[in-house]
């Protein structure tokens, strides 16, 4: 019989659709999808070359609903997996009742809300930030350091996130973002750049895999514009960023971190105890010597972590983010060629005909480049020659 892979999702996604079940499905697994969008991954699955055996709903963000749904099915898997950021601990939950390796549900609990990654920090004395957790019906405390960072306490990626530098421009944030009694995080807003580090763990050991130096948008808003992997940001501070995402707990299957390089050193932005996301889990799978999405499945069945070896070429990610809401009349179509420094490729995200209402995060991405080569002084350049030749027209 087949070792059975529970796996554990929300909306249809590239990293599972494309990513993990055709992983599992290499690696000889039962594969049994576990989704509260039952409808929609029928329709993808129908047509795909890699399907998951079974696709059964439930309440994703209720673990006793699956943990119900799986002992009435008789289903008894020998790994438990999701990468989504909102069921990390949804899932380590039903891994723990089925005695499968997986995650300390409080970490992921602390790593998902911002306010109490905040207070863990706070609590093992690391690098650390003034921060203050506030609904929108509450009054704002009396001492902000402004400016300030205001973010939802569960959010992701840069999905209403804004720079407010007064108290009037908080409580206009409060009344257009908050939702009933939602928590807003207000962080004192960290000045330097942004980098990223990828980690892969068995719970005993942890390695660092890379990381990507990151271009953002002007502010108020925080859309990510472009990705440097192993830049010479996250390169030279790669072990004092290792260092803290270890002291935070962090030590179990795949985990996608990012800091501010400020003064003091980096600070930890956010913790994302699962695979980056973007289109960049391919392009990892692509640039290292192994298979990304095998290997954390491998992690998550109890394997113990090999040696991994992690040299790579240079590798950029250029996003392009539509400025404005509109209805796209015309977008450039996707293409692979080579370029004087290396390989590219264009994928159009949006298409002609497509309505694009503008939320200031990744949603925004009109289409991205991707180029791999030697140097990555070279892929800059490249990325700026091809960049001007992609046009769209929003109406």
């Amino acid at each position: 019989m087949k070792p059975v892979l529970v796996l554990i999702t929300h909306v249809e996604n590239r990293a599972v659709t494309q990513g993990f079940v055709p992983a599992a499905v290499k690696l000889g697994y039962e594969i049994i999808l576990v989704t509260d969008h039952g409808l929609a991954h029928r329709q993808y699955f129908s047509y795909a070359a890699a399907s998951p055996d079974q696709i059964l709903e439930a309440d994703v963000f209720n673990p006793l609903a699956i943990i119900d749904m799986l002992q009435t099915r008789g289903i008894e898997p020998q790994l438990v997996f999701s990468n989504s950021d909102h069921l990390q601990t949804s899932t380590a939950l039903v891994a723990q009742y089925f005695a499968c390796p997986g995650k300390d549900w409080r970490l992921c609990y602390q790593a998902k809300n911002k306010a109490a990654m905040r207070a863990r920090l706070a609590e093992l004395m690391l690098p650390n930030v003034w921060s203050h957790c506030w609904q929108a019906q509450q009054d704002l405390p009396e001492t902000i350091p402004f400016p300030v960072v205001a973010k939802p306490r569960e959010g992701v990626a840069s999905m209403d996130v804004t720079l407010c530098e007064s108290h009037a421009a908080l409580l206009a944030y409060g009344a257009e973002t908050a939702r009933g009694d939602a928590c807003i995080l207000l962080e004192a807003y960290l000045q330097g750049p942004l980098f990223t580090l990828e980690t892969l763990g068995d719970g005993e050991r942890l390695q660092a895999i890379g990381g990507f130096d990151v271009t953002l948008s002007e502010l108020p808003h925080f859309v990510e514009t472009q990705a440097q992997w192993n830049g010479p940001i996250c390169t030279r501070f790669r072990e004092q960023a290792l260092a803290q995402v270890e002291a935070f707990g962090i030590n179990f299957g795949v985990c996608h971190s990012e800091f501010i390089l400020t003064a003091q050193g980096p600070v930890l932005v956010e913790i994302n105890y699962r695979s980056i996301g973007d289109g960049r889990e391919f392009l990892l799978d692509e640039l290292l010597p192994f298979n990304w999405f095998e290997t954390i499945l491998s992690l998550h069945a109890g394997a113990a972590l090999p040696a991994l070896e992690t040299h790579t070429p240079a590798a950029l990610v250029r996003y392009f983010p539509a400025l404005a809401s509109g209805h796209i009349e015309r977008s450039p179509e996707a293409f692979v060629q080579q370029s004087p420094h290396g390989a590219a490729r264009f994928l159009p995200l949006k298409r002609a005909g497509e309505h694009l209402s503008l939320s200031h995060s990744n949603k925004d991405y009109l289409g991205v480049l991707t180029l791999i080569g030697e140097n990555l002084q070279g892929l800059e350049a490249s990325a700026d020659a091809l960049g001007q030749q992609l046009e769209w027209e929003l109406n």
